[in-house]
């Protein structure tokens, strides 16, 4: 696989990234864009530590961390985690959604050239005032519309990919307005080969997430164990539809969890083991081969990170 993976810690070669969990939160502050649930704010240094741990020991080794700088990334906090713990981490630029996090600060007086600017120099000089560089670009849309703000961050993120050559992975609320973001980016010459959209466990369609497939998106299902929104058969199912239809180079797993209520470490769960240790023994269990397990987990996220400039 030729390119390069650009972690926290510098650039690596895609087959080093190992077991991947495509969209977590480590290390973050949400309360900085403005969104006050005390149970997204995940900044006790030494308990990350603690989940990384647990994480490893598993034999889990990279993260993509999905944390924007107005969700309070910890830049500096995350690198120093990567060298104590070893696991890669993937952090990202760019900006989440209007109708969770204030953008009237972070978007609203700047124009998609100055967006593009700084979600460039993110990748290629550092964020936060470091040299610890961003390897992907996140955007984001509301639950069932795209706001005037949103739309500018999307084609802002597809022309600072072009530049860079990071991959752009996307937030959908409640798994809705893929089909729309992915015309937006069409519009801006986005390679689908290079982008992603998350959370579209939240609204298992079936047939919605082919129709998004068919554009030669990667998709990340992000949901299993949060059985208060769906049922792991519910994800399953649909899963093993999608791997008949030859998808399975296409898909990726993750937990996305960004609350204490998510983590062992905060005295709850289902925690970042979750996925290795019970849904990947299910799927295996239910027929799928551990061949297209391994490209869910290793595999499709070492393809999809590479940064392709």
């Amino acid at each position: 696989m030729k390119g390069k993976i650009r972690t926290i810690l510098g650039d690596i070669d895609p087959k080093e990234l190992g077991f991947t969990m495509a969209h977590e939160h480590v290390l973050d502050d949400p309360r900085v864009g403005g969104f006050m649930d005390a149970d997204h704010v995940l900044n006790d240094y030494d308990k990350a530590k603690e989940m990384l741990m647990i994480y490893k020991n598993g034999g889990g080794q990279a993260l993509a961390e999905a944390s924007t700088k107005h969700w309070g990334r910890n830049t500096k906090g995350m690198a120093q985690l990567s060298m104590e713990t070893g696991i890669k981490l993937v952090c990202c630029s760019g900006y989440l959604c209007e109708n969770q996090v204030n953008m009237d600060e972070w978007v609203e007086n700047k124009s998609i050239d100055d967006l593009v600017k700084e979600m460039v120099e993110e990748v290629t000089i550092g964020m936060d005032g470091t040299e610890h560089k961003a390897g992907w670009i996140k955007a984001g849309t509301s639950y069932n519309y795209i706001s005037r703000r949103e739309e500018k961050v999307l084609r802002a993120a597809a022309r600072a990919s072009r530049i860079t050559g990071a991959p752009v992975h996307t937030h959908t609320s409640t798994g809705t307005m893929g089909l729309e973001q992915i015309a937006i980016m069409e519009e801006e010459g986005m390679d689908m080969e290079h982008f992603c959209i998350a959370h579209v466990s939240r609204n298992p369609d079936y047939w919605y997430h082919k129709k998004m497939l068919e554009h030669g998106v990667y998709l990340i299902y992000d949901g299993p164990g949060k059985a208060k929104y769906y049922t792991d058969e519910t994800l399953i199912n649909v899963l093993r539809k999608l791997v008949a239809d030859g998808y399975e180079d296409k898909l990726m797993l993750s937990n996305d969890m960004g609350k204490k209520t998510h983590h062992i470490v905060y005295g709850y769960g289902p925690g970042l083991l979750y996925i290795k240790d019970k849904f990947l023994p299910r799927m295996l269990d239910e027929g799928f081969s551990p061949e297209t397990v391994h490209k869910f987990m290793y595999e499709n996220p070492a393809r999809f990170y590479t940064m392709y400039k």
